[in-house]
C-alpha cells in the first residue's frame, strides 16, 4: 500500500510549527548573565569552527538523525530544539536584542525555514515509522522512511549552503567596515 504523501506533507508541517514552537520557548528561557556569557562563548566557538557550508550540513545532519530515530525522535527534537531556543535567549540577553527576533531572523533569511522543514520531515519520519513498527508493517514502511531521510537531508543540505554563504557575505561586509573605519 502506497502512503498518503499529502497526509504525510500536512503532518510535516505540522511538526515543523510546534517545533518552531518549541524553539521560541526555549529563547523565552530565563538566564542568569553569567549561564547566558557560558552559552554565547560556546555559541562563538561554534561559529569559528564554520569553515564549509559542509561543516554545518554535517551538524544539522547528525542532529536530524537523531531526530529521525523511532520513538525517540520526538523527545530528542524537542530536547535539541529547546536547548537551541535557550541559545537564541543567551545571544538576546549578550546582544540586549529581543529573543523573537533573533529566532524569527533564520526564517526571513530562507535558511532557518528550510532547516525546521527538514527537521519536521525528520520527526515525521520517526513517528509514521515508530506507528509502523507498532502495527507491524515496518517492513512495507522502511523504503519510504529511507526516501523520507534522503529528501529532508536534501532540504538540510540546501540550508546549510544558504546559511553558509550569510555567513561568509556578512564577515566579508564586516570586514569590509572595519577596514573603513
Amino acid at each position: 500500500m502506497r502512503p498518503n504523501f499529502k497526509k504525510r506533507l500536512i503532518m510535516t508541517m505540522i511538526v515543523t510549527t510546534a517545533l518552531y514552537g518549541v524553539l521560541i520557548l526555549g529563547s523565552q528561557a530565563a538566564l542568569n548573565p553569567s549561564e547566558a556569557k557560558q552559552l554565547s562563548e560556546q555559541l562563538e566557538e561554534l561559529a569559528r569552527g564554520i569553515d564549509s557550508p559542509y561543516f554545518i550540513f554535517i551538524n544539522n545532519f547528525s542532529l536530524s538523525l537523531l531526530m529521525a530515530l523511532p520513538f525517540a525522535g520526538p523527545l530528542i527534537a524537542s530536547w535539541i530544539i529547546y536547548e537551541t531556543g535557550r541559545y537564541f535567549a543567551a545571544a538576546a540577553i549578550m546582544t540586549e536584542t529581543n529573543s523573537v527576533f533573533l529566532v524569527l531572523l533564520p526564517i526571513f533569511l530562507i535558511y532557518g525555514l528550510l532547516e525546521f522543514i527538514g527537521y519536521g520531515g525528520m520527526v515525521t519520519g520517526s513517528i509514521i515509522m515508530s506507528y509502523k513498527i507498532l502495527k507491524r508493517q515496518a517492513r512495507v514502511e522502511i523504503k519510504y522512511y529511507l526516501l523520507t531521510l534522503l529528501l529532508f537531508s536534501a532540504v538540510i543540505l540546501a540550508a546549510a549552503f544558504i546559511e553558509y554563504y550569510i555567513i561568509t557575505a556578512v564577515q566579508n561586509f564586516m570586514g569590509r567596515i572595519q577596514n573603513i573605519v
